[in-house]
């Protein structure tokens, strides 16, 4: 390849990315994530829910990233990973936390925290049990949530 053929593509190559081509998030290929969070079979709705998938470093999955979302009216997540949908394909262990809503505080009175909705082992990787493989083409269901108490 000629000088000016390596100047031609080294221009093109800036060009494209500086005027947006391509992944600026640097996340990479992500697959879209979606599925119902349900507790005790009924759909789990609180508007303080947070759904983090944790890569599973243990099945491959050594992404850096951690995919991220919460729940609507009827209990339904969709993922997003830096801003952008879905999660990068791999293994993860998926860790679910809602709280009450706070109360207002008032002057003078102690500051109180807010009540988990789910039971402690769903807010740790180690011990919420939920493990889920991200893929191209998922079967029906296979990125459900079913906790229990």
């Amino acid at each position: 390849m000629s000088k000016s053929q390596l100047l031609f593509l080294a221009a093109l190559f800036l060009a494209m990315a500086a005027s947006g081509c391509g992944d600026a998030s640097g996340v990479g290929r992500t697959v879209p994530v979606m599925g119902k969070v349900t507790l005790n079979d009924v759909p789990f709705t609180a508007k303080t829910t947070v759904i983090l998938f944790k890569p599973d470093a243990s099945k491959g999955n050594t992404s850096p990233f951690e995919p991220v979302g919460t729940v609507d009216a009827e209990g339904n997540y969709t993922l997003t990973t830096k801003g952008k949908n879905g999660a990068p394909p791999g293994w993860y262990k998926v860790v679910v936390t809602a709280r009450e809503e706070a109360a207002p505080v008032q002057p003078k009175t102690p500051k109180q925290h807010a009540r988990s909705l789910l039971p402690a082992k769903y807010g740790r990787a180690e011990t919420s049990g939920l493990s889920i493989e991200v893929v191209e083409n998922p079967a029906p269901g296979a990125y459900d949530l079913k906790l229990s108490k």
